[in-house]
């Protein structure tokens, strides 16, 4: 990481930041790819598992655009654990590309909103 400052002898300082990143949930895939020839339904099913160190739930889910896609969240169990799936689907019928990113709200301080970002490729 590079910090600026406002020390003429300094302006810059370089600092190396280590630590453990742990995973907040399972979200498989983490990013959506909806890429296909226009008119044909393109989807993606995302699962989206709390970690038990990490307990949440979902309360609502909004795109930032919603332009190209529509979505929608359903609860459901993965192997007894307490979980959600989320479908994205493609709505653009002429060719083009697009992104966009679904944001999971959650009740948890730690992680308040969840980003599964989406990119669309359509021939």
């Amino acid at each position: 990481m590079r910090i600026q400052t406002d020390d003429p002898d300094r302006p810059w300082i370089e600092v190396a930041v280590t630590g453990i990143v742990e995973k907040f949930a399972d979200v498989r895939p983490e990013r959506v790819r909806l890429a296909g020839p226009a008119g044909t339904l393109l989807a993606v099913e995302v699962a989206i598992v709390p970690r038990a160190d990490y307990p949440f739930t979902i309360n609502r889910i909004q795109a930032r655009r919603g332009e190209f896609i529509k979505y929608e969240l359903v609860r459901q169990s993965s192997d007894g654990l307490p979980g959600w799936s989320i479908r994205i689907e493609n709505t653009r019928q002429e060719p083009g590309r697009y992104v966009d990113t679904v944001y999971l709200h959650t009740d948890s301080a730690v992680r308040p909103t969840l980003p599964i970002h989406v990119t669309g490729i359509i021939q």
